[in-house]
């Protein structure tokens, strides 16, 4: 029996939003080829352009919402101060609804400004879509990944070729993620607002309430915009570079792949997450087993115990593929920096941050690491 399509255990039943997503994405890569490999000045440009649209975005919602506030307290009432909270009311309440509309209208530029920006990262990354049969599920998981990561949804909690992203994460704190991914996705631009308004009224700079909130919603839409364009440029790279880890992989025995695939689980399950390169990592590994298993079964303990015994050629093997595989799935600090500790201390092998973080920033260039 083969092995499920990675798209398809990534992304099961995606959701209304997630499917006209993805079909954006994928109308916006037919209509405009990709390149045969990545452009660091045209994704540099890119980049630069999307986190500048974002940050416009705020600037120019966080000095309307500042001024509605200011002619309020200035001009609307005379003798504001004086007024009881039931006399304010009628004001506030005017207020909240223009902050509501200017912030839903925001969010909306913002989404589409995403959408828009992963897509064309997507393309300026060399990702090719829909060029053979054969690299299609490797594509459209790529590009469901790269939507999710537009829209900032929270990681799909089914379970990856066996393998629980949330093993890590139960009752309450599972609940509280959940919570707090609604929020940053719906709320976060709004109470941002509310609480810097409520803070900057305490001091005596009313008046430059425009001009202080202006600038601090931009920057924190640019902090956004920038980690959403990293995320899609990485996953963008990932079919390519899965490749060529398992290239790597061709002349290591079943052994060592096994462990490696015992490895990719257990990163699944630190990051919490399900990252589109990992899913498709594990689903290589596994289909490159002689028996071909549908699942994998982490036993961390018992993989810790194999990695140990390893030696000479498939040592370096697995290490080399770990690390690949810890910095396809994000940056080199957190969860990745203490599971390549763990590996690396188990093997006995000293871990160079300098090397890996070279390696990171090779891979994030555009070169294959």
């Amino acid at each position: 029996m083969s092995l499920t399509r990675p798209d398809k255990e990534y992304a099961p039943a995606p959701g209304l939003a997630q499917r006209w997503a993805s079909r954006y994405v994928q109308r916006y890569l037919r209509r405009h080829p990709a390149l045969d490999s990545p452009d660091p000045r045209a994704l540099k440009r890119a980049r630069r352009w999307i986190i500048a649209w974002a940050a416009l975005a705020g600037l120019i919602s966080g000095t309307l919402i500042g001024s509605a506030e200011w002619w309020m307290r200035e001009f609307a009432t005379g003798h504001w101060e004086s007024m009881s909270l039931r006399e304010q009311l009628p004001y506030w309440a005017g207020y909240l609804a223009i902050a509501g509309c200017v912030t839903a209208l925001e969010i909306g530029f913002l989404y589409w400004n995403a959408l828009r920006g992963v897509a064309n990262i997507t393309r300026l990354a060399g990702l090719r879509y829909g060029q053979t049969e054969t690299l299609e599920p490797d594509i459209q998981l790529t590009v469901h990944g790269v939507s999710r990561s537009a829209l900032e949804y929270p990681s799909p909690g089914s379970l990856i070729y066996g393998v629980d992203p949330h093993a890590y994460l139960h009752g309450w704190k599972l609940t509280l993620k959940a919570l707090l991914y609604r929020l940053k996705i719906s709320l976060s631009s709004f109470l941002l607002r509310l609480l810097l308004r409520r803070l900057l009224g305490r001091l005596t700079l009313r008046g430059f309430l425009p001009v202080l909130t202006g600038p601090l919603y931009a920057v924190w839409n640019a902090w956004i915009a920038a980690r959403i364009i990293q995320e899609a440029y990485l996953q963008a790279r990932g079919p390519a570079l899965v490749k060529h880890l398992m290239e790597s992989l061709t002349n290591s025995d079943e052994h060592t792949r096994r462990l490696v695939a015992q490895g990719v689980g257990e990163l699944i399950m630190r990051n919490q997450h399900p990252h589109p390169n990992l899913v498709l990592l594990l689903a290589r590994l596994l289909n490159s087993l002689p028996d071909k298993p549908q699942a994998i079964d982490v036993d961390w303990p018992v993989a810790l115990q194999g990695y140990a015994q390893l030696t000479g050629e498939s040592r370096k093997a697995l290490l080399d593929a770990l690390t690949q595989a810890a910095l396809l799935s994000g940056t080199y600090k957190g969860s990745r920096k203490r599971f390549l500790t763990e590996v690396f201390a188990t093997c006995q092998t000293p871990l160079r941050s300098d090397e890996v973080k070279a390696q990171q920033q090779r891979l994030l260039s555009g070169q294959v690491p």
